[in-house]
């Protein structure tokens, strides 16, 4: 404003128009609503606008300044506040104030509604109610009275209680008009407004007078509130209006009786115990109140004043509020609104005290109710800077952050503050805060909680830390029903209850009151859970492989899962990566080890929360010979819980090979979030990983699904897998004896075995091997057996070990190897009886993974045959059996297997049902190279007989001749030269006469040639 500091001349040209002396006055008395505290400003220079002197506190005497009114929740008799403006030699303001606010102490509360009010048309009219006053104006102003010029007056005037306008927490007003001879004061006269506040940064109250008018100036103002309106002590003063030119004694003639006037007085009200102002109820220290003004010129000033003492007598304020919980019922294990409510009575009798402010909330909801993972759905937070805490702009937060609303019912506004509950962004160490803003006329208060659930049962406590001091009787959050609400009932029925504890700014014990609801909706508490499986149809197809896990609403929740495969359902581990133990406890688990997904759905109601993440292969887990690890990144809307990670044995049976997954049990709380898992999908979907049975058929998939409470479910699935028509099955069977001394009649040579498949073919059911007629098992020659219960129990002992086996595999790094273990045969016969067999084998394979053959033997046309009947269906490149020969050898040569025919036989179903074609594979040994010897001729020449032939031209053996004539045997001998030899048999004793003979060839084994030997047809004699 552009006016000037003082003026000398009141009605220069330029000068704004008087408005009210009055109102100046009624400036100083808003600001005495201040509080308590008197303090005297510094006096200002000469020609300086300035704030001399600035009083304010709650007194026992308006009269005595030091007559501090402490008692903690009291009602004080006066709240007085008392400034002074600077003024020059003439006793003229140093510059005109524009405008003034006073800011009271945190927690002392005038009460608007305990007083009636006047209209502004009743208090131009000076026709207020006189139960409408609430205290007195006392100005000092400088003006202009007709005809005795400028003059220092006093005045006092009656203060009233306002009806309050749209958006003003409390008004008061006194009209200047009011005062005796005020028709002689030039200036305005115009009502003064005194506008009531809440402060944003600690709701303390404050007020203001705004557009004050120039002259009549304002030099000092001292305005007193009445504690207590009606009591009768103010009768004196009620309606009272008073005027005195202090410069104009009393017994002046003719102007003592102007300059002195005093109207009213004198009246009484009917209520006269109704306080309108209350103390603070906490005793911290000492109190601060605040003057700032505004001149005409912009010129600004303000000055503070501390009690030199502080609130008392704590101890004895009263304090007894209660809590509502809502709705009365509930439905379990299901998203619900909630309805928390504070109940704070409060009180305005005079002789009472009023009840402490509520400073600390920590309430504790019902066990059981947790955050609900369904509130994520499309949830956000809202931001500090836009719930703008501490500033009376509006709030900006999303609409998508609004999770309720508030309502609180105060005493001392006309109608309920509302507004919103909003989730605000997380902070470190504090991840869930809630937002409280309640709006009312010219009133906000917003307040930050922290929503602090129970890491371990999801349990959720609220706590308010510091709310402001000002009385309110009803506090209601109601936070929003339907799908996304943010609370999840408990699991079981029943009443359950809420705990609080309510710490007053007093500073005594917490009150601890409780509430109940009922949980209902239950018939039983079940554990129903479902299981599915999906995958593709086509045997032995690479395909992706899924399972389902679902829990209903109500049930118990899911903790354990254990799913058993069918057999032939395995996965190609060669060539994907392992996550190591290293990086599973960092999480972070390479690509190159992904193999599937895991997808879940959390949260009660219609809408669960969604979320997946990577499954990884890792090393052996749990007892298994694989394991998986799941890694979910738990970002439920705003809030990153972090990684939930659980691990997953793979095991695989030795008999049948079919595969378990045990899961680790899963979290049923992640960062004080109750997961409520509602389903559980767990999808192997790595191309190439996964191989479907080679078998076709309906196989189950069995799962056994426990609860915590260690209730177990069992489940299952039906898959069925065709098109086994189409598999390829062409395996290739190789037979050797070994053991090169071993090869003669008597010996026990060792046995190889080395079956082969391509890749992609159907898996080998069973097969049967014969060996030829030239061997037979000496079950005798071994140097121990296995006790038939021993080798079902995998205990047979080393004596009984009579080979070993080793199968490679591609679906596995390395190949499989281990003994072979001779055990007793045994078998059960119709009526229970328990007879011996021939002893039969049992295999036992270790390496990624462990693997148990076993198989039966019999004599089959004297031949010995060997038969697996059940080998799992499993991907096979290799299978080598290898049975040693030797001193314990089980296999004995009943007659010689070198130069023999040694053919064996071997038939092989597959597991899609396909035989292939009977094998006689020609079986090696481990007899010397052949020295090729051959007979070409035989003639008699004379007395003899010439024999000659060839062989091997490496072989320097000696060739031997026999010829056998009845009882007579005629011999010779030749080193055979460059491959051919001839010798001649001198024809003796019976052979001279003889028409025919036996001819018989050999050689001897020589270097790495073996022996030999060659009968010839009978020959001619004669």
């Amino acid at each position: 404003m552009p006016a000037g500091p003082h003026r000398a001349d009141p009605h220069a040209p330029g000068r704004p128009r008087a408005r009210s002396v009055v109102r100046r006055g009624l400036a100083a008395a808003a600001c005495t609503v201040a509080a308590f505290g008197a303090s005297a400003a510094v006096a200002a220079p000469a020609h300086a606008y300035d704030i001399t002197k600035f009083e304010a506190g709650t007194l026992t005497d308006p009269d005595v300044d030091t007559s501090y009114f402490q008692q903690a929740g009291g009602r004080p008799p006066f709240g007085v506040t008392d400034f002074t403006f600077a003024t020059d030699a003439a006793g003229e303001p140093v510059g005109n104030t524009s405008t003034i606010r006073v800011d009271i102490p945190a927690g002392l509360t005038p009460d608007p509604l305990a007083v009636p009010t006047c209209t502004d048309a009743q208090l131009a009219a000076k026709a207020c109610p006189v139960e409408s006053q609430i205290g007195v104006q006392r100005l000092t102003i400088r003006g202009t009275i007709v005809p005795l010029g400028r003059q220092t007056v006093d005045v006092r005037i009656p203060l009233y209680n306002m009806v309050r306008l749209s958006g003003q927490v409390a008004r008061f007003a006194f009209n200047p008009a009011q005062a005796p001879g005020s028709d002689l004061l030039m200036g305005d006269k115009d009502p003064i407004q005194i506008i009531g506040g809440v402060r944003s940064d600690d709701n303390g109250l404050f007020f203001t007078i705004s557009d004050l008018p120039a002259d009549p100036a304002l030099v000092r103002s001292k305005l007193v509130f009445w504690g207590v309106p009606g009591d009768p002590s103010h009768d004196p003063e009620r309606t009272q209006a008073r005027t005195d030119i202090p410069a104009i004694p009393a017994s002046t003639p003719i102007l003592g009786p102007v300059a002195h006037q005093s109207t009213g007085g004198g009246a009484s009200v009917a209520a006269k115990d109704v306080a309108f102002l209350s103390m603070p109820t906490s005793c911290a220290g000492v109190q601060t109140s605040r003057l700032a003004t505004t001149s005409a010129a912009g010129d600004q000033r303000s000055t503070s004043y501390t009690t030199p003492v502080g609130v008392e007598g704590c101890g004895g304020v009263p304090f007894a509020p209660s809590t509502t919980l809502g709705p009365a019922q509930i439905s379990r294990d299901s998203p619900t609104g909630l309805d928390v409510g504070l109940r704070v009575p409060q009180t305005r009798a005079a002789g009472s005290r009023a009840t402490a402010h509520v400073r600390n909330v920590s309430l504790t909801l019902p066990e059981g109710s947790t955050i609900s993972p369904s509130a994520a759905n499309g949830l956000q937070t809202c931001s500090d800077a836009q719930f703008r805490r501490g500033s009376a702009g509006p709030v900006a937060c999303p609409a998508a952050s609004r999770v309720g609303s508030v309502t609180v019912g105060t005493p001392v506004l006309d109608a309920p503050l509302t507004g919103g509950l909003y989730l605000g962004d997380p902070l470190p160490g504090d991840r869930y805060r809630l937002f409280v803003s309640a709006e009312g006329p010219g009133f906000t208060v917003r307040l930050v909680g922290s929503v602090r659930p129970d890491p371990v049962t999801g349990r959720l406590t609220t706590v308010v830390e510091n709310s402001p001091q000002l009385p309110f009787s009803t506090l209601d959050l109601h936070f929003d029903e339907g799908p996304r609400a943010v609370i999840a009932t408990p699991q079981t029925c029943g009443t359950v209850q809420s705990a609080a504890s309510l710490a007053p700014w007093s500073g005594t014990a917490p009150a601890t009151p409780t509430s109940t609801q009922d949980v209902v909706g239950c018939s039983g508490f079940p554990f129903e859970p479902g299981f599915a499986v999906a995958a593709s149809p086509q045997a032995g197809a690479f395909a992706p492989f899924s399972t389902t896990f679902t829990r209903p609403d109500g049930d118990r929740f899911l903790q354990k899962i254990a799913v058993g495969l069918p057999p032939g359902l395995v996965a190609r581990i060669k060539g994907v990566a392992r996550c190591s133990d290293a990086q599973v406890a960092a999480e972070a688990c390479p690509e190159s080890s992904r193999i599937g997904t895991a997808s879940t759905l959390a949260g009660p109601g219609a809408a669960p929360y969604a979320l997946n993440g990577p499954v990884y292969l890792t090393n052996a887990y749990g007892g298994g010979q694989f394991g998986f690890v799941t890694i979910i990144r738990a970002v439920a809307g705003p809030y990153d819980l972090g990684n939930v990670v659980v691990r997953q044995a793979v095991s695989i049976d030795p008999e049948d090979a079919h595969v378990t997954v045990t899961s680790d049990p899963l979290p049923q709380i992640k960062e004080g979030v109750q997961l409520r898992l509602r389903s559980l999908t767990f999808a192997v979907d790595r191309p190439g990983f996964a191989r479907n049975p080679t078998s076709c058929g309906t196989r189950q998939v069995a799962a056994d699904l426990g609860a915590p409470d260690g209730t177990i479910a069992k489940r299952s699935a039906p898959v069925t897998f065709t098109g086994c028509e189409r598999e390829r099955f062409a395996p290739t069977l190789k037979l050797a004896f070994t053991g090169r001394k071993e090869m003669r009649k008597g010996g026990h040579p060792g046995v190889e075995a080395t079956a082969s498949q391509a890749d992609g073919q159907a898996g080998i059911r069973s097969t049967s091997v014969a060996l030829p007629k030239s061997v037979a098992l000496a079950a005798a020659n071994a140097k121990g057996l296995c006790e038939t219960q021993a080798a079902l129990e995998d205990k047979c002992p080393a004596a009984s070990i009579v080979g070993t086996a080793s199968a490679t595999t591609p679906i596995l790094e390395k190949p499989l190897k281990g003994p072979v273990y001779f055990v007793k045969g045994q078998r059960t016969t119709a009526t229970g009886k328990v007879v011996s067999t021939l002893p039969t084998l049992y295999l036992k394979l270790q390496g990624e993974a462990t693997i148990h053959l076993r198989a039966v033997t019999a004599v089959n046309r004297d031949r010995l045959v060997t038969t697996f009947p059940a080998i799992p269906d499993a991907p096979l490149s290799q299978f080598k059996l290898s049975i040693a020969g030797g001193k314990n050898g089980i296999i004995e040569a009943v007659d010689a297997i070198c130069g023999a025919k040694n053919v064996g036989s071997a038939r092989f179903v597959g597991q899609n049902g396909k035989k292939a074609p009977t094998q006689a594979p020609r079986i090696g040994t481990a007899c010397a190279k052949s020295p090729g010897l051959r007979v070409r001729s035989t003639r008699r020449a004379g007395r003899t007989v010439v024999v000659s032939g060839t062989i091997a031209k490496a072989s320097k053996a000696r060739v031997r001749v026999a010829l056998r004539c009845g009882s007579t045997t005629r011999r010779a001998s030749v080193v055979a030269r460059k491959g051919r030899w001839s010798t001649k048999v001198a024809l003796k004793g019976r052979c001279a006469t003889a028409k025919t003979g036996r001819l018989g060839v050999s050689v001897r084994a020589q270097g790495k040639l073996g022996a030999q030997t060659v009968k010839t047809r009978t020959v001619k004699l004669g």
